[in-house]
């Protein structure tokens, strides 16, 4: 199929002389010659075709290529990264395919089923020398409510036949809520996403740096027979998850100040259920995203009941992002933090929730046993995961 900018090719000598009448008949144009299901449409890295949404675009020959240059930004001057959208183009299955140049260690990201700024799914590439063996070089996050949550699934990263400075073939092919990628023609996919985790089914798409971009084809609902549904929960039949919470409202919380039992809202304050996602994540990104700016501490409560048949203790797995303080029956039994920065603040894996993050012990007494997290970030994605070694003697809250 020819490109999008050649089926109008009538219209271009109307450019120059009607630009607002050339403008109003490509668009109908357009409109009037949809891609049709499963035929490849090449799209042209030209201004008729993206706009920009942030940062510095440029249209540019890049290594003998017709590219979009997307220059790297610097927050601490408050200047954003290039990002661009694929006007007038609403994409949910398909296969999507295209060249990048990048040597930056962070970036070079396609946006896939976006909706706006704030959600959408996300591939990006992390290029260093040793790509094929380092453990992060490509990597999936979603982001939802303006909350990038990489530090909430540590899974979805991987080495990849990367050449940083180099042209690089990239390919996905998306059905449902499963991803294939595949890098410089890798036989195998280099990076497989058995569950998307963001928001959306369909939107559109945008590309960010830095970097450059090339050969931008996309193929709508060719999904090479890959299954829309996501691959089984490992953990669902895992009755040692606490899996039932009801979550608080946010507040903000003061520099350096440690959240009190006393802080916790009481029984007529607004508490919501909160629900397990795959692998027992108790995600509060997904309710609030990151509802203050970055650096500023927002704090909200979890809380949760576990019946004990006798007074003892039970062992438990931990993960969190980024501070927490847990209390049983009013008393304070574990506080910790997760940061990210400084790099000497970081639990395994890398500052990321897992169980891996730590450990801990709940002293139960005989009856009900009410446990509440105070749960504080300032980064990027929060959340919690907590798992008992066994549930002999114990009934947890299945409200």
């Amino acid at each position: 199929m020819p490109p999008i900018n050649s089926r109008c090719t009538p219209l271009r000598k109307a450019r120059r002389a009607w630009p607002l009448q050339y403008g109003l008949a490509a668009a109908l144009c357009l409109a009037l010659h949809p891609a049709r299901a499963g035929e490849p449409v090449q799209i042209s890295m030209t201004p008729d075709h993206w706009t920009t949404v942030a940062g510095s675009v440029n249209f540019v020959k890049h290594v003998g290529k017709p590219s979009i240059e997307l220059q790297a930004g610097d927050f601490r001057k408050g200047i954003p990264t290039g990002l661009a959208a694929l006007k007038d183009f609403q994409f949910g299955n398909g296969t999507i395919e295209y060249e990048v140049s990048t040597d930056a260690g962070m970036g070079a990201a396609l946006m896939f089923r976006a909706a706006g700024k704030e959600n959408f799914e996300m591939f990006y590439l992390r290029p260093r020398p040793n790509c094929q063996e380092a453990p992060d070089c490509v990597q999936y996050a979603p982001q939802t409510h303006g909350a990038l949550l990489w530090d909430v699934f540590p899974q979805f990263q991987g080495p990849a036949p990367l050449h940083p400075g180099q042209w690089n073939h990239v390919k996905l092919v998306i059905s449902g809520k499963r991803v294939n990628i595949y890098v410089n023609g890798a036989s195998e996919p280099t990076l497989k996403i058995s569950r998307l985790e963001g928001d959306t089914n369909q939107g559109g798409l945008m590309l960010s740096g830095p970097g450059f971009f090339a050969d931008f084809t996309v193929q709508p609902d060719e999904v090479e027979g890959l299954p829309a549904d996501p691959e089984p929960d490992e953990t669902a039949s895992d009755d040692r998850y606490m899996r039932h919470w009801q979550l608080s409202a946010f507040s903000k919380l003061a520099e350096n100040q440690a959240p009190i039992y006393a802080d916790l809202p009481d029984a007529s304050a607004k508490w919501v259920p909160l629900e397990a996602e795959r692998g027992g994540l108790i995600d509060v990104s997904r309710v609030y995203g990151l509802p203050l700016p970055r650096g500023q501490r927002a704090l909200v409560w979890l809380k949760t009941n576990i019946h004990s048949k006798s007074e003892q203790q039970k062992h438990a797995s931990f993960g969190w992002l980024r501070e927490a303080f847990v209390f049983v029956n009013g008393q304070l039994v574990y506080a910790d933090k997760n940061l990210y920065q400084p790099p000497a603040a970081r639990k395994a894996p890398d500052g990321r929730l897992s169980l891996e993050n730590g450990s801990l012990m709940l002293p139960l007494k005989a009856g009900d046993n009410e446990l509440a997290v105070a749960l504080v970030d300032n980064f990027y994605g929060w959340g919690i995961k907590l798992r008992l070694d066994d549930v002999k003697d114990v009934s947890l809250d299945h409200q």
